[in-house]
């Protein structure tokens, strides 16, 4: 847990990760970048801790040329040892490339190509901070 960093700070954290996730889609194969402006808030420790989540969309053209164990491996090989960042490749269930990228103090990120195969999902869970006692956590930030 990151005890001096702010809910505001832990979202630009999150974001900033989620672009530069996105960024290994070759800009041949991008239609849109869409990220959520605002995510929610998740507990991850006993202690009150929390951490924002939220999503970017990497819409991909029509020409069907994504090779997503390229973007998997790429991303891999360049945080994995990076900055206190680890590593893991898999498969989703229906059998598409998946990355998972976990940093220090909970922070993880997931990217795999979407079920209908026409978006990048990019999921970010920021490291975790402490809420201020004033803050409820149950609303959209």
């Amino acid at each position: 847990m990151n005890k001096s960093l702010s809910l505001d700070e832990a979202k630009g954290v999150a974001q900033g990760m989620e672009v530069a996730l996105a960024d290994f889609v070759p800009a041949a194969q991008v239609s849109a970048v869409q990220q959520n402006p605002t995510g929610v808030l998740m507990s991850c420790s006993e202690e009150g801790a929390y951490q924002w989540s939220g999503q970017t969309k990497v819409v991909l053209s029509s020409d069907g040329t994504y090779d997503g164990a390229a973007v998997v491996n790429a991303i891999a090989r360049t945080y994995d040892g990076r900055d206190s960042y680890r590593t893991k490749t898999d498969s989703t269930t229906d059998g598409q490339p998946r990355a998972h990228v976990v940093g220090d103090d909970g922070q993880g990120y997931l990217v795999a190509l979407s079920v209908d195969k026409t978006f990048v999902q990019i999921l970010s869970f920021s490291p975790c901070f402490v809420l201020p006692e004033d803050v409820w956590p149950g609303g959209e930030y």
